[in-house]
């Protein structure tokens, strides 16, 4: 039980950790989290829609090649 309660306690600590590192990081850039956020929301679209264009045109190949 104790173990548990150890591991939550210095996961939230390692969460804190990394968002004083993070907000260290905007301050030395004059970037604001909203900034941050924004930026990395915007590359995943970015990925996501690479990964998308990508899983069609492999769909058209593997369908032409089929009506070959």
């Amino acid at each position: 039980m104790t173990s548990a309660v150890t591991s939550s306690s210095s996961r939230s600590y390692s969460v804190q950790q990394i968002e004083y590192q993070q907000m260290r990081r905007g301050a030395k850039y004059e970037m604001s989290c909203d900034d941050i956020s924004f930026d990395v929301i915007t590359i995943s679209r970015w990925i996501s829609a690479d990964e998308a264009k990508r899983k069609k045109l492999k769909r058209r190949r593997v369908e032409n090649q089929q009506m070959d």
